[in-house]
Parts: C-alpha cells; structure tokens; sequence
C-alpha cells in the first residue's frame, strides 16, 4: 500500500459562517465595547473579558482545524518492528489480562513488556504466564515517566508502542503505524484513544437514532487531525509509537511535570522533530464510570498542563514555528475556560440580586446584535468541528467540569510539587461524586434562588429595567436547565452497578436445555463476566446453564449460575455469571470482545460525525427506529453457497437485514436469508465490512432488494473521511507523511 495524505479543508460552508462570525463581531463589539458600565466595573469586566476569552478561543481552534489531515502509511519495511510497552501501577489483573493478550497478537510486535510501578506479586505471575518481558520497580520516581524511562534501560528496541493498562490494541495495530517512521524526521505516531465501555460518564448513546458520542470525540476526531496539518498533533500517552532516536535525543520521557505525554512532546516539536496523527482508532481503552473518575483525569492533565507552561518557558523557544505554538496555546488555554465559565453561570444571579448591570444600557436593541453574533459562532463552532462540537452536550461538560480547571490553573499561579494521580478503572462511591459536585450544587442553589428573588424585586421593589430583567431572566433559566440536565446526567451514570462493560455484539450459543438437548440461541450482552440470553420460556433450567459460545476463534465452552430470569409473552431473558473452568475459553472471548471497533459496526453506530443542521435533516428523513433481535440464520447464494450468520431486521418494514458471519459470503445478485422466523429472498449486499477479533474475522454486511443503502457508520474513520459532513473539496497526493506540516 502506497503512502498517501488528504487534506480537507472546511469548504464553503465554514468560509461563509467564517465570514458571518467576522462580520457579526465587528457589529458586536462595535456597539457593545461602548456600554461598559463604569458604574459596575466588576460586572462589567467579568462578562467583556468572558467574551474575549471566548473569540480569542474560537480564533485559535478555527486555525486548528480550518484543514484536517487524514494519513495512511505504506507498508513498513520487512525488517521493522517494534516493542509493546504496557504501563501499570495498581490496576487489576484482569484488566491486564486483557491488555497482554491482544497485545501479544499484534503484528510486527517483537516482545511484549509489562512495566509494574507497583511490583506486585500477581503482576509478575501473570507476566510469566502469557509469556511476556516483566519489569518492576521499587522506588516510583517521576511516576509514569519514570516507569518508562526506567523500562528504556533494558529495551534495546528502535521503535517502542505505549498503551496504558487498559487500553486493548488491534492486531494491525504497528502494520499502520510503523510505515509512518520511513520518514527519518518523524518522532512519533499518535492514535486516537477510543473507549469501548459506552455507558460511562464521557459517553452519549442514543441507540434508536444510530449515534454514540465521546466526550474526547471532538480532539480526537477533528482537533488533532487539525494540529497534524502543522506538524503539532501531540503525544497523548498511550496507543502511540515512538521513536527511541528521538527520545534519546530529547533525554527520555519528559519528567518534573505530572503530564509526561504532553511534555515529552513539547521538547521533541522544539528539538525540530515531526509528529503524525493516524486518524483511525487502533486500540480501544476504557473511559471514566463516574464524575469522581472525571474530575480526577482532568484535574491531572490541567495541572500539568500548568507545568509544562512554567518549564518550557510558554513553549517558546527552539525550532518551534508559531503556527505550532499557537496550536499548544490552544489545548493549554482550555483549563482557564473553567474561569469563563464560572463568570458566565454568576453573572444572571448578581444583576438579579443586585440591580447592577455589565452594560450601560441592555435593552432590546442589545439582542439585535447579540443575537447574530453568539449565533454566528455557535454555527463556527459546529461547522468547523464537522459534527462533533455537539454544543448544548459539551456545554453540559463544560459544567460539570469548570471548578476541576479553575483548580487546575491555580498550579500556574502557586507552583508546587503534585503528585500523579491515576485514574481510578473501578466505580467510586455516591459520597465522592457529591464532594465533586459541591461547586456544581452550588451554583444550582445560588441560580434558584435569584430566579425568585429577581422576580419578587420586579413584581414588589423594581430596579432593572424591564427589558434589562427579563434578558437576565431568560438568561439565568437557561444555565439552570442546562445545570440540571447535567447533574442529572452525572448522577444517573453514578447510579449504575455493573462493574464489567457489558458488549452489544451477537453471538450464536448452543446451551443445553431442560430436556437434555442442544438449544441455539443468540447472545448479545456479553462480557468475560456473563452474558444476556432471550430464550422461550421454560426451555433452559432455572440455575445452572452450561453450554459453548460459538466464536470466530471456535467455541467457547462455559457454564454459569443463573443471577437473572424473567418470564413475558412467551419468553424467557435471562442473566448468566461464568464460571470458568477454561481459562482458554475466556481468553477466546476477551479476544473476540476488546481491541477492535466491532460494536459500533454491528449496531451501525455513527460516532456523532454529524453537524447539529444535519442531524435535523436526517432526522426527517431516517426516522429513529426500534431494533429487532438477533436471530440464527442461513445466507444462500444461487449456486447453492450456504453461510452461518446472525441476522436482524431492519427499517419499518423489516425488510433491510443486518448479517454478522465469521465466513465471506458469495458476493452477487438473488442471495436468500432463511431462520426460524421465516426468511427473505432476492437480496443484495449493499456493503461488506471484515474485521479482525483476535485470532478470528467478522463479516458485517446489509441486505435489502436493491434500494438505495444509507452509509454504514465505519468506526475507523472519522466522519469527515467517510462523506458524512459536507465538503467541497479535497487534495490527494502520495507524499512523504510529513507534507502537512510543511505548508
């Protein structure tokens, strides 16, 4: 496979809201700068510097991402390989388990290191058991850095992959990666850090409509293909590969600050090396439960995001190009957005408490140039985030976060040495998400309270006026919904109890029934814990189940106790918890499940890749619509070719056909689907997708009679490089991968 670099711009569509934003700011600010009120100088100096901050944001992310860079490599040399490092400190060992297996099958992968800052006894048996390098350390020096430099003396590799514990590399993982390092100047590659656990805090699913959203979507999907396009899409700690040259040349993992990846990076973009981001997810990792877990993460990275400024002097200096800077800038200004923020919630409540205004005059005329102007840059905002920007979603985010990234910048202002803080992989307890959410709350309360406070003062003691009350109204009910919406978000992921991940994937299970038979069944909410099965009732016994899941490895023998039985209309939904007797047979399935993007695929799950006017547009015409289940079939072609599947209907009338198979079906004309719920003739396959799923391969494809086939949702490519956000042109060209940087 040739080398080979796409470059897409925002279009016509983002220069003409460029040009509305531009436009509608100088109108603003025009008639807004002169109404300072020197009356309220607090008042008035919160909401203009809010507003500030707010453009001068915008500006640098509209530079950013003005052009996305999609790559793909050549295939690497036959001689290039490279060592897996995965780093741990007090994780489980399961979630190890899982990590080592699937990197012990990636290819081109020439040893496996488990890198154990905790030196655990269980850590290194496991070690020994999958048969990979084990490394330990007593003293925890510089944390993670200090792990991975320690790891750096006894790894003679020329290119080392970096995961963190939990996250579950594909086994093409380095195929797409390596060949990037042909170029002798490129330091590192740098993967999206996708995350399979859908229900955590980061995540927005909405099943009926086809769409799954990730908080970090937006950075990963769109900014760091944008900071690729200047040679400054940075390191992010894990599903990357490095250089050693370059890191011997910059002295190591960066160490001193809590934030090794973003540092590390600084110095090697100094140091004139290049960066590459590959756009598509290669590993999968698992996301934050909790508000707990969330803050924790984020409070890490703005901190250290404070350290990096301090010690590389506001990333000047070296051979760092301003384009480069102002893209750093831009990650780093993010934290004092809890500022912003914080200025944006208090001000409705103190002009309603107080009677004092930011403006000397905030009356209807006000709205006529507010109106286009905020408008204008909420649609720069969607456009130029290619239908990840997902507004009112982030705004909620924005919230739940904003007193984690006002600690965060006090480490600028009071240096002092922090401590690295890992993520918790397991669920919090209620009392810690509450101690998060006291600002929040507060906040809460405080809205509330002016809201009947202001109305009283308007019906009994006036003192704003009228139209002055009811902008500060609208104003201060509208942060206290969104501030509710997202407490309630919080608290509602806070309130789920399943510690192990459970998959929306189908797989065909032969379990033996009550009389003795074999039952084939389909299970579709698996993890390496249990599973989910939809049966008739009365057919499987009441609490032992035994039976074999049927993989594209092969079978999977288990058996389990029953924990959940429910009988309605004929059926039976039962809830089964493995017992495992072969720890084979659950590798299998951790195989099958992790390290690949197979959920999203099977369900046709877009990622969110669409702009808030097309995701109207869609809706008119691709109703949500319910899911079917899953059913044991056969797909015949017409000479005779019979392939096993997993089939589900489709659309109102039932007659589109998702197929899952662990076998390539005949491509052609007239195939028909057969299963015990009837079947379907005079079918053509619309698309076909393989994947790998460990040691097997998954067909996916959509059946219907030849109509006109909606996109199917391709996980591994963003939005923007699968023609599902509008754009009106493109350049290709095969050149070296650090093209984008040059322009």
């Amino acid at each position: 496979m040739a080398a080979s670099v796409v470059r897409r711009p925002i279009g016509l569509w983002g220069l003409f809201w460029t040009i509305a934003l531009i436009v509608t700011s100088i109108l603003y600010f025009s008639y807004r700068i002169p109404l300072w009120n020197p009356a309220a100088p607090i008042l008035s100096s919160m909401l203009l510097a809010a507003e500030a901050f707010g453009m001068v944001g915008l500006g640098l992310h509209m530079l950013m991402t003005w052009t996305v860079v999609e790559r793909r490599a050549a295939a690497p040399p036959p001689d290039m390989e490279a060592d897996i490092l995965v780093t741990t400190w007090n994780e489980p060992v399961e979630l190890l388990r899982q990590t080592l297996i699937a990197a012990r099958r990636v290819r081109l992968a020439r040893q496996v290191w488990l890198l154990d800052d905790g030196a655990r006894p269980e850590m290194r048996a496991l070690a020994e058991e999958l048969g990979v390098r084990y490394v330990a350390r007593v003293e925890r020096d510089d944390a993670k850095a200090g792990n991975l430099n320690n790891a750096l003396r006894v790894c003679d590799a020329r290119f080392i992959a970096i995961f963190d514990c939990d996250h579950v590399p594909s086994t093409d993982f380095l195929e797409k990666t390596l060949g990037y390092f042909t170029d002798d100047k490129v330091a590192f590659v740098q993967t999206p850090q996708d995350f399979y656990n859908l229900d955590s805090i980061q995540h927005r699913l909405r099943k009926r409509a086809h769409e799954v959203w990730h908080e970090q979507s937006l950075f990963y999907r769109v900014i760091q293909p944008g900071k690729d396009r200047w040679n400054a899409a940075f390191f992010c700690g894990s599903c990357a590969v490095m250089r050693r040259e370059a890191l011997d040349d910059v002295g190591g993992f960066a160490t001193g600050t809590i934030t090794e990846d973003l540092h590390t990076s600084v110095r090697m973009h100094k140091h004139g090396w290049r960066s590459v981001f590959h756009s598509e997810p290669l590993a999968f990792g698992l996301s934050p439960f909790s508000m707990s877990q969330y803050a924790t993460q984020r409070l890490r990275w703005g901190r250290g995001a404070m350290q990096v400024w301090r010690k590389e002097r506001f990333m000047l200096g070296g051979k760092m190009n301003l384009a480069q800077w102002a893209c750093y800038l831009a990650s780093t200004m993010t934290y004092f957005e809890g500022w912003q923020k914080l200025s944006v919630y208090l001000l409705p409540p103190l002009i309603l408490l107080t009677g004092s205004l930011p403006l000397k005059v905030a009356g209807w005329t006000f709205l006529l140039y507010f109106i286009p102007w905020i408008f204008s840059g909420i649609m720069v905002s969607e456009v130029f985030g290619r239908g990840y920007a997902k507004t009112l979603w982030m705004e909620e985010y924005n919230f739940l976060r904003y007193f984690t990234f006002i600690r965060a910048t006090v480490a600028l202002l009071i240096p002092g040495k922090l401590q690295f803080q890992v993520t918790s992989k397991q669920r919090g307890t209620g009392r810690a998400m509450l101690a998060r959410l006291a600002p929040q709350l507060a906040i809460i309360v405080l809205t509330a309270g002016s809201i009947i406070a202001g109305i009283y003062f308007y019906l009994y003691a006036p003192r704003l006026p009228v139209s002055a009350f009811w902008i500060s109204l609208a104003w201060a009910v509208f942060n206290l919904s969104l501030a509710v919406r997202a407490l309630g978000f919080a608290i509602s992921r806070e309130q789920q109890r399943r510690d192990i991940y459970r998959f929306p994937v189908p797989v065909p299970v032969a379990v033996k029934a009550a009389d003795g038979n074999r039952l084939f069944l389909v299970a579709d909410n698996l993890s390496t814990c249990g599973l989910g099965l939809t049966a008739p009732a009365g057919l499987l016994p009441g609490d032992v189940i035994e039976g074999e899941m049927l993989l594209p490895q092969g079978a999977a023998p288990f058996w389990g106790h029953v924990v959940r039985h429910v009988e309605s209309d004929g059926r039976a939904v039962i809830g089964l918890r493995f017992v495992w007797s072969d720890v084979k047979a659950r590798d299998r399935l951790s195989e099958f499940l992790y390290g690949n993007p197979l959920q999203w695929d099977v369900n046709d799950w877009a990622d969110g890749g669409r702009s808030m006017l097309a995701r109207l547009m869609l809706r008119s015409r691709r109703p949500e619509e319910e899911r079917a289940d899953w059913r044991p079939a056969v797909l015949s072609s017409a000479d005779g070719q019979a392939v096993d599947c997993l089939a589900r209907p489709m659309g109102p009338k039932g007659d589109d056909w998702r197929i899952v198979s662990y076998d390539r079906p005949q491509a052609g004309a007239g195939l028909r689907l057969v299963s015990s719920n009837g079947g379907d003739s005079d079918l053509v396959i619309g698309d076909l997708e393989r994947m790998d799923a460990g040691s097997g391969e998954v067909f996916i494809m959509r059946l219907n009679h030849g109509r006109t086939f909606f996109q199917p949702a391709m996980h591994s490519r963003p939005a923007w490089a699968r023609g599902l956000v509008p754009s009106t042109r493109q350049s290709r060209d095969g050149v070296p991968a650090n093209a984008g940087a040059a322009a």
